[in-house]
């Protein structure tokens, strides 16, 4: 009698989730009891992970299909932090005597007047707008608008490429 009234709290719609539930915890726990079984006997996964640089030694191809998207937000997101730190406001024909540039922005075409605030790229020395520069950078434009010089190196760019591609797998890993 008092099984029955306890049963009833119990919505019939709720079995299957819980089926499904206990089905996926059990399937992570045999996942895990292979990966160490495995391990004892000296196999390895097909991701290598390095225990000393706490990341997933990761081959070019991987890389690039793993992390290619998230890297350019995270070089967006740099680069606009140093757009946001290193603009200073424009004073005349002082700064832009090193500028190939002249006094206009190329960005937006308009004159670069006192007072504004600008950005001079630090491996041409180009000086633009803050806020055209930022547009630029929002299309994932990581280079100089005039000569197309880079604004980060490559070497950067691939090592950044690695440890997202590493962190995306060591998180899917982890679940």
């Amino acid at each position: 009698m008092g099984l029955q009234n306890q049963l009833t709290d119990i919505s019939t719609e709720s079995i299957p989730i819980l089926m499904i539930t206990l089905i996926a915890n059990c399937v992570a726990c045999l996942r895990s009891i292979l990966f160490d079984f495995f391990q004892t006997f000296g196999l390895k996964s097909v991701n290598v992970f390095d225990i000393t640089t706490n990341m997933y030694q990761l081959d070019d191809s991987s890389c690039d299909s793993v992390g290619s998207g998230l890297t350019g937000v995270i070089m967006l997101a740099d680069q606009l932090n140093q757009n946001r730190a290193q603009s200073y406001k424009y004073e005349g024909g002082a700064s832009s005597s090193s500028s190939s540039s002249g006094l206009d922005c190329v960005v937006c075409l308009n004159g670069l007047d006192e007072g504004e605030h600008v950005r001079k790229l630090a491996a041409c020395r180009h000086v633009f707008h803050k806020d055209c520069f930022e547009g630029w950078l929002d299309h994932l434009n990581f280079n100089c608008p005039l000569c197309r010089t880079p604004l980060v190196p490559d070497e950067r760019v691939a090592f950044t490429k690695r440890r997202v591609a590493g962190d995306v797998l060591a998180w899917f890993g982890s679940l």
